[in-house]
């Protein structure tokens, strides 16, 4: 089936970020005692807030193809064959990543390195933050972009650009008092939704655009910041190991970079055409 974009880039922009903004805006007036709102209220603001990249794909492949786009688009969210690199890399590599840092501060006179998670709790987390974690929440709306960015972008330039304007779709969360974004730097978490951008991308890209991938991925991360306890939330406020996990995860993603034959290929106009999968 042949599907070419209709609908604006910035149709879709808009509503991924005018839906998040303007939920997002009322907690923030309520955690700065601005806004009277009850805590139920403002946790109901976050999370629906949160849906905006997935409602704005959605009515954009809508307007671009109909009901037949939607079920495509959807689909490629059952897309389970990907080569076991693409899998174990999906499940464990910020994990990983995310421990090193804490190994390295738990050296350099950080917190003694530990565990937030016992590891019967890993599968319903792991559950948890898949469903309501922001994952699906979040990835339908990322890897639609990342289809839109490479009509104009290789894709390496376009998952670039795609984790920046992740990075900035995140900025009220910085200013909602006790919410994670609130205790890390802003450069260092542009830096990690780059790099993590960059190796999401790989892996969409290297499986037939399977948002599966990208949906395991962008859990893991969320795994990864319950499991240690990169963000400092303490009135110590040390930010070394996010910025260590956001420096690794750099590294990663050059490597990836570098190295990945999705991103030495010459782009094609493959990226207007939808494949139906049969398989899923």
């Amino acid at each position: 089936m042949h599907s070419s974009f209709r609908t604006p880039a910035w149709f879709y922009f808009s509503l991924a970020f005018g839906i998040a903004w303007v939920l997002w805006l009322f907690p923030m007036l309520a955690s700065r005692g601005i806004l009277p709102l009850g805590q139920v209220a403002q946790l109901a603001c976050l999370f629906a807030g949160s849906f905006g990249p997935f409602i704005g794909a959605f009515v954009a492949v809508y307007r671009d193809g109909g009901w037949l786009a939607m079920r495509e688009f959807a689909g490629r969210s059952l897309r389970y064959r990907m080569g076991p690199i693409y899998f174990l890399s999906a499940m464990l590599l910020t994990p990983l990543a995310a421990g090193l840092s804490m190994l390295w501060l738990a050296s350099h006179g950080g917190p003694p390195f530990a565990t937030g998670v016992s590891l019967s709790h890993f599968p319903l987390l792991y559950l948890e933050l898949f469903l309501f974690g922001g994952s699906v929440n979040e990835e339908f709306g990322w890897c639609y972009a990342i289809d839109r960015l490479q009509q104009r972008h290789n894709l390496l330039r376009a998952a670039v650009v795609l984790g920046v304007i992740w990075g900035c779709w995140h900025i009220p969360l910085f200013f909602i008092v006790g919410l994670t974004q609130s205790f890390m730097p802003f450069w260092a978490f542009l830096i990690f939704t780059i790099a993590l951008r960059v190796v999401i991308v790989w892996g969409y890209a290297s499986n037939r655009k399977s948002i599966l991938v990208a949906l395991l991925f962008h859990t893991a991360s969320n795994f990864a910041f319950n499991l240690f306890a990169v963000v400092d939330r303490s009135p110590q406020h040390d930010e070394r190991g996010f910025i260590g996990f956001a420096l690794i995860m750099l590294a990663v993603s050059l490597l990836v970079a570098l190295t990945a034959r999705c991103y030495r290929q010459a782009p094609t106009d493959s990226i207007a055409t939808t494949d139906v999968d049969t398989s899923s």
